[in-house]
């Protein structure tokens, strides 16, 4: 009876040293597929943390880009104000030019025309002496 119950005892022991070794290579089978799980996430989130990371970058060179590209703009538009502004100034200083040599012409006509209407009147005092009477008849 007593090796009966010794050969139990160790069949039972030795079924729960299987049970406990079964229930321990489960349990780490477990842990290796959540860490693989986990080491699958972080993998993901690295790839995209440099995905994210690349396209800032990109977009940072595009708004390089751009800025640069209107800034280009900004200068051709105010080479061409100022291009614009001297065309302008060139056209007002030649118009006051001829402004000033029509005013002059016309000073001129006047003074010949107030001289001749003198002459005129001049000749009937003495229209005989002057030897250019008949020129201004």
């Amino acid at each position: 009876k007593c090796a009966e119950r010794d050969r139990m005892s160790l069949c039972y022991r030795g079924k729960e040293v299987v049970r406990q070794r079964l229930e321990t290579e489960m349990e780490e089978q477990r842990e290796y597929e959540l860490d693989q799980d986990r080491r699958e996430l972080e993998t993901l989130a690295r790839f995209d943390v440099e995905d994210y990371v690349e396209d800032c970058k990109k977009r940072r060179r595009k708004s390089l880009a751009v800025r640069a590209k209107e800034h280009r703009r900004h200068l051709q538009w105010e080479k061409e104000q100022a291009e614009s502004e001297r065309e302008e100034k060139s056209r007002r200083s030649k118009n006051a030019a001829l402004d000033r040599k029509y005013v002059e012409l016309a000073k001129q006509k006047e003074r010949a025309r107030i001289a001749l209407n003198a002459l005129r009147h001049a000749q009937s005092s003495f229209s005989s002496s002057n030897p250019f009477g008949s020129l201004l008849d």
